[in-house]
């Protein structure tokens, strides 16, 4: 067994998943985000569903290793109805969503086979491209 060093991880992604109900539960939690954790970039609201691996509408939080201990258990402690996806950034889109993964509130069925077709697709578009 081998095991990885922490500093593979580059960053994390935090997904606030929302429906109707919970949609401006979503909108006050992101405001306040932003207030409180500047250096994190949130993302555009993605309201289409599914779209990616996700199956649900939602939107994403970007930020630096170092803001994990600090916005993870605020997000934790505030989110209300909400669920969050909560993964580290590796380089390995499959991996991270797949094996990765932490939840906060009720886990959802990704669409896992959405990001292996992509990496098979980009291992393809790599080997090509170095031959």
């Amino acid at each position: 067994m081998k095991f990885r060093p922490a500093d593979e991880i580059t960053g994390y992604h935090v997904h606030i998943y929302y429906d109707g109900a919970t949609k401006q539960w979503a909108g006050h939690l992101r405001r306040e985000v932003a207030k409180l954790f500047p250096d994190a970039e949130i993302g555009r609201w993605r309201d289409k569903a599914p779209q990616g691996p996700h199956p649900q509408s939602h939107y994403q939080i970007a930020f630096e290793t170092e803001l994990f201990a600090h916005i993870v258990p605020w997000l934790t402690l505030n989110r209300g109805a909400l669920d969050m996806l909560v993964h580290p950034n590796t380089g390995d889109g499959y991996e991270d969503h797949a094996n990765n993964r932490m939840w906060v509130g009720s886990s959802l069925d990704l669409r896992l086979d959405y990001l292996k077709q992509l990496a098979e697709k980009r291992k393809a578009a790599k080997a090509q491209k170095a031959a």
